[in-house]
């Protein structure tokens, strides 16, 4: 995949952590881009208006519109993450499954139907399930 600057690109998922801006530099020597933070998920608002850097294939080009539960309101006090059991992320991990495959045009039925298949296959391979609650867990505390 080819990044340029300029172009809008996300990191994440609404359903965990969201970040999405354009790119402000990019350092191919180092595999990396540097995007400015515009839109986040309510959590991470206070990184709107920061440049972050990122591996260059740990960002996504933007194709559409940006995803629900997301905000572009820049908040200067730092919010708590949300507090998740082991099963709420693997349910969360099924809706980002979900949603990268098919966007967020399915009607809510159809959508929480696949949630649920996805999740039932997660939670029936024990490795799967822990290493994506390990994973999520990584992410949750990474400090920004």
């Amino acid at each position: 995949m080819v990044l340029h600057v300029g172009e809008r690109v996300y990191w994440g998922t609404p359903e965990v952590i969201y970040l999405e801006g354009p790119i402000v530099a990019l350092h191919a020597e180092f595999q990396t881009v540097v995007v400015h933070i515009e839109r986040a998920t309510t959590y991470s608002a206070h990184l709107i208006g920061t440049e972050i850097p990122f591996a260059a294939d740990g960002v996504m080009p933007l194709k559409s519109a940006s995803p629900p539960n997301t905000t572009s309101e820049r908040n200067t006090d730092r919010q708590p993450l949300p507090a998740m059991s082991d099963d709420e992320k693997v349910q969360r991990a099924a809706a980002a499954a979900v949603h990268q495959q098919y966007g967020y045009q399915l009607s809510k039925e159809h959508e929480q139907a696949l949630i649920a298949e996805v999740a039932r296959t997660l939670n029936n391979d024990s490795a799967l399930r822990s290493q994506i609650i390990t994973s999520m867990d990584e992410i949750l505390r990474r400090e920004w």
